[in-house]
C-alpha cells in the first residue's frame, strides 16, 4: 500500500505511558492487518496532530473535533467514530466531592486544569457550557492551565492542585462516567463527582490527509472493520468505536476557532 512504513499518529489524551503502550500494541496489529509496516506514534500535543496533517507527515491521524475543524480542506477523508449508534457525546465538568462546589456559580475564584487548548471534551465544551450560563472563564477562574491528558488533569484535581476539570461522558450515564474516571486515575477517582453535563458535540475522527498514497484501500478497510469477528479489530478497540462512517469538516464547524 505504501512504499515505506505508514505513519499513524495518536492523540496524547491519556498520558504518555498509556499512549506509548497502546501505540506499540496497535502497531503490531495494524502491520499484520494491512500487511504493511505501520509506525504508530503518540503526538506530544493536539496542535502537533494538526501540524502533521498540514505538512503531510502522517498517512492516518486520530483527531479530536477541534483538529478536524482546523485541518479543513487538507483532509482527504474524515472517518467519524460511531459509538452505540451515535456520532456525538457530551462532556462533564468534574470536581472533588468534598470541595463544596455544588453549582457553576461556585466555580468563581477556583482553579481549572484542562486537557489541551484543542481538546473538545477536555476544554472547549466545558468553557462553552460556562459561557452559555453567563460565566466568562477568563474572569471566573483564578487560574487555568493545561495538563496535556485526561489522566494528568484528573490527577491535578485529585491531589488538590486544581478544583475543576472536564472529561468525556461515557454511554451508560453518570455511573459509567465515574467508572471511567477510576480507569484513568485509579482509587483517587472515589474523591471525584460530576458537577454538570454539557450539550453534545461530534466524536473524534480518523483523518486521511491529502497526499496519502493509495489511501482508498485504507479507507475501505477501516470502514469494513466492524464486520470483522475473529480476531477482534484492535483499531476499533483502541478508538473505542463500534465502527467508522465517512463524514465532513462541516460537522465540526462549531470548533473552527483556536
Amino acid at each position: 500500500m505504501y512504499p515505506a512504513a505508514m505513519r499513524f499518529l495518536l492523540p496524547p489524551d491519556r498520558g504518555s505511558v498509556r499512549v506509548s503502550a497502546r501505540a506499540a500494541v496497535l502497531a503490531d496489529w495494524m502491520s499484520g492487518w494491512l500487511e504493511q509496516t505501520v509506525d504508530v506514534q503518540a503526538a506530544r500535543s493536539y496542535r502537533e496532530l494538526s501540524s502533521a496533517i498540514e505538512r503531510g507527515d502522517a498517512e492516518l491521524v486520530w483527531t479530536p473535533p477541534a483538529v478536524c475543524a482546523r485541518v479543513g480542506a487538507r483532509a482527504r477523508t474524515l472517518l467519524t467514530a460511531v459509538r452505540r449508534d451515535a456520532t456525538s457525546c457530551s462532556a462533564a465538568l468534574v470536581v472533588r466531592a468534598d470541595s463544596g462546589i455544588r453549582s457553576l456559580a461556585d466555580l468563581a475564584g477556583k482553579r481549572a486544569a484542562w486537557v489541551d487548548p484543542l481538546s473538545t471534551s477536555g476544554h472547549l465544551m466545558a468553557v462553552d457550557h460556562l459561557r452559555e450560563h453567563g460565566l466568562d472563564p477568563e474572569r471566573t477562574f483564578s487560574e487555568q492551565r493545561f495538563a496535556g491528558s485526561y489522566r494528568d488533569a484528573l490527577v491535578e484535581l485529585v491531589e488538590g492542585r486544581a478544583d475543576v476539570t472536564s472529561v468525556y461522558v461515557v454511554d451508560g450515564g453518570p455511573d459509567a462516567t465515574l467508572r471511567e474516571l477510576h480507569d484513568l486515575v485509579g482509587a483517587g477517582a472515589k474523591a471525584l463527582t460530576l458537577l454538570a453535563t454539557t450539550a453534545p458535540a461530534p466524536y473524534d475522527a480518523l483523518v486521511v490527509p491529502h497526499g496519502s498514497p493509495d489511501s482508498t484501500l485504507l479507507e475501505t478497510r477501516i470502514l469494513a472493520l466492524h464486520r470483522r469477528m475473529r480476531p477482534p479489530a484492535m483499531l476499533l478497540e483502541v478508538c473505542r468505536a463500534d465502527r467508522f462512517v465517512r463524514s465532513s469538516t462541516d460537522l465540526y464547524g462549531s470548533f473552527s476557532r483556536g
